[in-house]
């Protein structure tokens, strides 16, 4: 994590408004801003013809989950799963 990464994650989010979304098109998730907070409120669901499995969407999904969560959180930005 660099200071530069941790500052794109606040001007982000200081973009977004109230009800803004935010998506990861590699990893299919949608956030929203909630307030103060960054939501997690969809992922895309797995689908025969993707050239990974279920489980490795899943895992994906995961580490990019966790990278934003981590970023925007040591921008002082609250991030929560509710998808």
């Amino acid at each position: 994590m660099t200071p530069s990464n941790v500052e794109w994650s606040r001007r982000q989010f200081a973009m977004m408004k109230d009800g803004g979304i935010w998506g990861i098109p590699r990893s299919g998730m949608i956030f929203q801003r909630q307030g103060d907070e960054l939501v997690l409120i969809n992922r895309m669901p797995h689908m025969e013809e993707m050239p990974v499995t279920p489980a490795q969407l899943d895992q994906q999904q995961q580490a990019d989950f966790d990278v934003v969560k981590a970023h925007f959180e040591a921008a002082g930005i609250p991030v929560r799963d509710a998808a």
